[in-house]
Parts: structure tokens; C-alpha cells; sequence
């Protein structure tokens, strides 16, 4: 999600939430957007697996994560999430 213009870039609708599917979602936003600088998440399994962090390595981009406990650090996609 682009958070100045509060659109979402790139995303999948799937079963389990895997790093497949996370990866999937970045790879489309990376494909129909201009590159982001910054990807924000929290620390679930699909977001701190090797394939995603490849993934943004391998396009420049920094990572950067909620820290544990503190939903609020995502706040814009919790939000996004509950609609």
C-alpha cells in the first residue's frame, strides 16, 4: 500500500499465508508500480522468510518491520485488513 496515496499496489487471495504468496504480492506491485524504497510488515513467517527477503534484496529494497507486540507500527494495513 502506498501510503501517500492510501492505494494498494500489489496483492494475492489465497488459503495459508505463505511466502509464496507474499512474494507474489510484492512481485505484482513491483511490476505495475514505480519501486517502492521501503517495504513495511509485520514479522510473520511469510515476510522474514529467505524467499522474501531475497526477493527485496534482489530490487534495492530495505525491509522494515513492526516491532514485536506492537500491532500499531502497522497500523495503515490493520486498518486496510479490516474493511
Amino acid at each position: 500500500m502506498d501510503p501517500e496515496k492510501r492505494k494498494v499496489l500489489g496483492y494475492k487471495i489465497g488459503d495459508t499465508m505463505t511466502a509464496e504468496l507474499a512474494t507474489s504480492a510484492l512481485q505484482m506491485a513491483l511490476d505495475k508500480h514505480r519501486k517502492p524504497l521501503i517495504i513495511h510488515s509485520d514479522m510473520g513467517s511469510q515476510y522474514t522468510s529467505a524467499e522474501f527477503n531475497i526477493k527485496c534484496q534482489n530490487y534495492g529494497l530495505k525491509h522494515s518491520y513492526s516491532l514485536k507486540g506492537h500491532p500499531y507500527d502497522n497500523g495503515r494495513m490493520e486498518a486496510l485488513h479490516s474493511i
